[in-house]
């Protein structure tokens, strides 16, 4: 479903709208957001590694830091649709500081990237006040007009499977780890599946950094309002 979203988005407001909506759909199950020193997913550290097929084919790596304040990819994939081609290698980073949600993307063949505001961020938190991580998964699952399905396994990980926007499903577990996210729609397949999830696990140092990248900040919402 995120993977479908991306291309879609991208298609029509560019790579760093596009990276910002898929953001949202992304980082949405981890955000509590009644405060920035409130806990944002009920693990402190895990991470995942999630195989891409389809019409976007390749791999992604995961990693959520210190109970989803901090969370970040990376993603090394191709896709393919109607005879075009396009290859991805790349960094997102996401964290909240002083009440605001920042989103970091970078372009790691060129080592430089972007940095921006989510301006949803604070109406979005406001609006899911005084709910736990699992409960605002899952009001934001029905905002999207989805409904549990079933229940599954996904190489040895239970899940609740959610079915949304038509031809779109994910898969989450209980303590709310994304596990599978698929979409079949207008022809074109997307699938992300976990192959590995590790609770506990914060990923290797510096992970979440952007080390020596040129970083350039943008105003993603000025630039969507134009």
């Amino acid at each position: 479903m995120k993977s479908y979203l991306h291309n879609a988005i991208f298609s029509k407001l560019g790579y760093p709208a596009a990276i910002f909506i898929f953001t949202i759909m992304t980082v949405s199950f981890a955000i509590d957001g009644r405060t920035a020193d409130q806990k944002m997913h009920t693990l402190k550290n895990y991470s995942v590694n999630y195989e891409l097929s389809g019409n976007t084919t390749g791999s992604k790596q995961q990693y959520s830091q210190d109970y989803g304040r901090t969370i970040c990819w990376i993603e090394k994939s191709e896709t393919s649709i109607m005879g075009n081609s396009q290859k991805k290698n790349v960094k997102v980073i996401t964290y909240v500081k002083d009440g605001d949600q920042w989103i970091i993307t970078i372009e790691l063949d060129k080592n430089t990237g972007t940095k921006m505001k989510n301006p949803m961020y604070k109406a979005m938190a406001g609006a899911m006040k005084g709910k736990t991580p699992k409960e605002f998964s899952e009001s934001l699952m029905k905002q999207m007009g989805g409904k549990v399905v079933g229940e599954k396994t996904v190489n040895g990980e239970k899940c609740t499977e959610w079915k949304v926007m038509g031809g779109a499903f994910t898969c989450i577990t209980e303590d709310q780890i994304v596990v599978e996210s698929k979409a079949d729609m207008a022809g074109i397949s997307i699938s992300e599946v976990a192959t590995e999830v590790k609770r506990n696990d914060p990923g290797p140092k510096g992970i979440c950094s952007v080390g020596d990248a040129t970083i350039t900040e943008i105003d993603l919402g000025q630039m969507m309002g134009q």
